[in-house]
């Protein structure tokens, strides 16, 4: 579900992009990844097909969205045998929206029973009680739910094809089957005024975790920027709630907000890479999902292989250069899904 830009996973499918940054750079892959064998984190769009249309998108995913070329169901589980052969020890995976995908419980089943942590990142649509069964019973870690919006009016605006309260049940499914919830939210003009009010849902709903950041310029709201970008004093009064959310809930739920910049993130992810690949639904794997930046294919070449070249790209100029030039011209985001092979 990394159609939103926010969330767990760095740079992630959600579109408040610097919320995802958050979780990945706690590991231990910003001390430095050169000694490690294989990632600490992959994060897998596993489709690009998702049942809603949402404005914020930064996959551009949606009904009929599914790329022409997505893995193959033999390609799949040799990939996931490859990482849990490497003994990579977290994993997500999101979309699109993932419970669209025919093989997505064999897929979890496998991950959790080779040991992997997993989370599983999704729009909350599907999740009905006998999906949170199966999720529980196959152990993941935690199921991580978009609300982007504290009420049914903004969400709904939000979410083309979305439904509010179709969402606030799959969260109550999840929590009476006792499955760990994570709840990520996107701002934007229209709902970022409701955020104090959408944490306090999250926990009367049970949640363990509530992330956000700001909204990235890329995929979808590239065509919806004029009808949603929050102005800098919404986003200061934003992150004041959030202070004292995350003050109020101390000890009871953590309200996680990173308010570092995108360009000054990816400055220090040049000398400090975190230690994750991102794997898009056709196999390609991405540097970070904040760049336009391909260094694998995991169609042609082992996992082993793709994370030596993923530490050499990082020192390709080309990284530093981009990057550089988003301080003067942050629409650059834009070009995100125009890859560019390293």
């Amino acid at each position: 579900m990394m159609d939103d830009q926010v969330g767990a996973d760095p740079f992630g499918s959600d579109n408040a992009a610097e919320s995802r940054a958050a979780e990945p750079s706690r590991t231990p892959a910003s001390a430095g990844t050169v000694d490690l064998g294989a990632p600490l984190y992959i994060a897998w769009q596993i489709t690009n097909e998702c049942n809603l249309n949402c404005l914020h998108c930064i996959e551009e995913s949606g009904p009929g969205k599914a790329f022409p070329d997505e893995l193959t169901d033999d390609q799949v589980f040799r990939a996931l045998a490859d990482f849990m052969d490497c003994e990579v020890p977290y994993l997500s995976f999101s979309g699109g929206e993932p419970l669209v995908h025919p093989r997505l419980f064999e897929m979890v089943d496998y991950v959790c029973r080779r040991g992997a942590q997993l989370k599983v990142e999704t729009n909350g649509h599907h999740l009905t009680p006998d999906a949170c069964r199966r999720f529980k019973d196959s152990g993941v870690k935690a199921v991580q739910v978009s609300m982007d919006g504290g009420s049914r009016e903004t969400f709904n605006r939000m979410r083309v094809r979305g439904d509010f309260d179709r969402m606030i049940q799959g969260i109550r499914n999840l929590r009476e089957a006792g499955v760990t919830i994570e709840i990520n939210y996107s701002p934007t003009s229209f709902n970022i005024h409701e955020v104090g009010q959408a944490v306090d849902l999250a926990y009367q709903l049970g949640a363990d975790s509530f992330y956000t950041g700001k909204t990235m310029y890329t995929g979808n709201a590239v065509k919806t920027w004029h009808k949603m970008a929050p102005t800098d004093e919404q986003y200061d009064r934003y992150f004041e709630d959030l202070r004292n959310k995350s003050a109020q809930y101390a000890g009871r739920m953590r309200v996680a907000f990173h308010g570092m910049g995108l360009v000054e993130e990816l400055r220090y992810r040049l000398d400090h890479p975190a230690a994750l690949l991102i794997v898009l639904p056709n196999g390609l794997v991405k540097l970070i999902n904040a760049l336009p930046f391909v260094c694998g294919d995991l169609r042609t070449q082992s996992l082993r292989e793709v994370w030596a070249n993923f530490q050499r790209a990082w020192q390709d100029p080309r990284v530093a250069t981009f990057i550089e030039d988003m301080a003067t011209d942050p629409t650059r985001t834009s070009e995100l899904h125009k890859w560019v092979f390293l």
